[in-house]
Order: C-alpha cells, then sequence, then structure tokens
C-alpha cells in the first residue's frame, strides 16, 4: 500500500535531516565565494517561480560562458551551501558565469515539476542570454546525482524540441535507472541504504508507469532519442551504487554517435564531488577542462 501524503511528509522530513554523508569542504574553498558575486533570482516557469543563483566572476567580461548547476538530493533534499561553492568554485576557475537553480523538491512537488522547471530555467537562460551577458554557443548543463538525472532528461527532452542546444551535458554521479529495484545496485561499500534509496524513488515518482518514462529513467530512452545528443562528459565513483546505470546510459550514448568522456573515480562514493571528499580534487580538474573545451578556452 503507498503512503499517504502526510507519511510522504514525515518521510521526506527524515530524509532531509539525516545525513549519509558529511561534506569536507576545504578552508582555501572560501576565496572562491569571495571572489564572486551571488545575485538570488526568480525565473518564471509552467511551474511558477523558480529561485536560481546567478554567480559571476567580478572580473567577469561583456560576453563570457555560462554553465548551468542542478544539485542533487534525491528530489527531496534542498539546494545548500555547498552547491554555492561548488559553482562559485567552477566560476573562478573556468571563468563562466553560473546558474544554480533551487527547484522545488518532492514529495510536495513529484515528476513533473523538477523536470520541467530545470527545463524552463535552461530554455529561459538560452532565450535571456544577450542580457545574462553570456554567449548563446557557450552554454552548458550539469548536475549531481539528482540533478544528473535532471540534466539527462532535459537533454534528451531539448534534443527532441529543438529549443535550445547546450554545449556539454555533465552528469555527476547521476541517477538514471528507477526501473531497478535498490536492492538489485546497493553493495556492501555503498553510503546510501536500500529503504532510504526506496524512499526517495517514492518521494518523486507517484504513478508507477512513470518509473519507465525515459525523462525519469533516461537507460529506457531508445536510439532515436539518443542520437543528436549534445557531447557528455560522465563521472562515476567506484563504491557508489550508481555507477553502473551511469556508465551503462554512456554506453549507450557513444553506440548513438555521441561524444562522450567517461571517468570512473575508483576510491570514491556517492557525493564526492560536491562534498570534496576522496578523489573531489580530480574531479573538480576534469569538469573545469571539460567545460574550458566545451567553451573554447
Amino acid at each position: 500500500m503507498s503512503p499517504t501524503f502526510e507519511e510522504k511528509l514525515q518521510i521526506a522530513e527524515k530524509l532531509r535531516t539525516t545525513h549519509v554523508v558529511q561534506p569536507s569542504i576545504p578552508p582555501e574553498y572560501d576565496r572562491y565565494v569571495e571572489a564572486v558575486s551571488v545575485e538570488a533570482r526568480i525565473v518564471p516557469t509552467r511551474e511558477g517561480d523558480t529561485k536560481v543563483f546567478v554567480i559571476s566572476p567580478k572580473n567577469a567580461g561583456d560576453e563570457s560562458s555560462l554553465f548551468i548547476n542542478i544539485h542533487g538530493g534525491g528530489f527531496v533534499r534542498p539546494h545548500e551551501h555547498r552547491d554555492i561553492v561548488f559553482s562559485a568554485m567552477v566560476a573562478c576557475r573556468v571563468g563562466c558565469k553560473v546558474i544554480d537553480i533551487d527547484y522545488k523538491l518532492a514529495p510536495e512537488y513529484p515528476f513533473p515539476t523538477a523536470f520541467n522547471e530545470c527545463y524552463d530555467v535552461v530554455k529561459w537562460a538560452f532565450g535571456n542570454a544577450k542580457a545574462l551577458g553570456v554567449s548563446v554557443e557557450k552554454i552548458a548543463v550539469g548536475g549531481h546525482s539528482a540533478g544528473g538525472n535532471l540534466t539527462a532528461a532535459l537533454a534528451l527532452m531539448a534534443n527532441k524540441s529543438k529549443d535550445f542546444a547546450m554545449t556539454l551535458q555533465i552528469l555527476d554521479y547521476a541517477f538514471l535507472d528507477a526501473v531497478t529495484d535498490p536492492a538489485e545496485k546497493v553493495s556492501a561499500t555503498d553510503l546510501i541504504p536500500v529503504e532510504r534509496f526506496r524512499a526517495f524513488n517514492a518521494m518523486y515518482v507517484e504513478d508507477p508507469a512513470d518509473l519507465s518514462n525515459p525523462f525519469v529513467s533516461p537507460v529506457m530512452a531508445d536510439a532515436e532519442m539518443l542520437e543528436g545528443l549534445p557531447p557528455a562528459l560522465v563521472i562515476t565513483a567506484g563504491q557508489d551504487c550508481l555507477r553502473n546505470e551511469a556508465e551503462k546510459y554512456a554506453a549507450m550514448m557513444i553506440a548513438a554517435g555521441v561524444e562522450v568522456t567517461v571517468k570512473r573515480y575508483l576510491n570514491s562514493n556517492h557525493g564526492f564531488v560536491v562534498h570534496c571528499l576522496a578523489e573531489y580534487s580530480g574531479a573538480h580538474d576534469l569538469i573545469c577542462a571539460a567545460l574550458n573545451k566545451a567553451f573554447n578556452v
């Protein structure tokens, strides 16, 4: 029997107030935040007003490149300061502007709310590139965990609609398969227990039929949906239960003729990039190098 909405709210509160990963952001990363301006803005979307943070290097030129960052948290946990720190790091090291999306959360706003919001924010950024001071030909999108799912999903939708064409998609330990039960994924090295994993899924997807929707489970996309996707950087962690589905999706994109770079960090676990754990430094280097290449810097 499915939980009631009130029961879902109680589960969500537990998910939001308990942690399986604690950030370990180096003190020197404060300098990235100090070197940028952070402006909170509201973007109108079909799901209502969406809060975003526009992060700009204080020495940004008149026409810059843009990276759009989508945070993780199982579609349930909120945007946090670490997301601003990560975005500021990218802004400083790449010399680009960053839009960090604070999308609405499940279970209050289940699928497709966050998907629609993020798609509309990216479409808005392309449509307002001149006002934002960025080049429409230098806009990339990336996300972490649930944010990686949203990134892959909106790339699939944009590939169909032709509303915009991002120059790069970055999928960082992305959740891409809602069909397979978490019990078949989780091993002894994983940080996310099976029941917690199932709870995140249940919060985001109300209709079981949507589990196989490619905009929920990108691994369910067919070859036609994949052909013509933008280049992708796929980052996985060797001790994370999501590594196999992300690498499967990478292989699917490669088979469809998409330019894909895949990197598995063998000694890392879920969340290592934004929490600055294990091999995060190498991942930060890789992300910034990929963006510089995409932006022809």
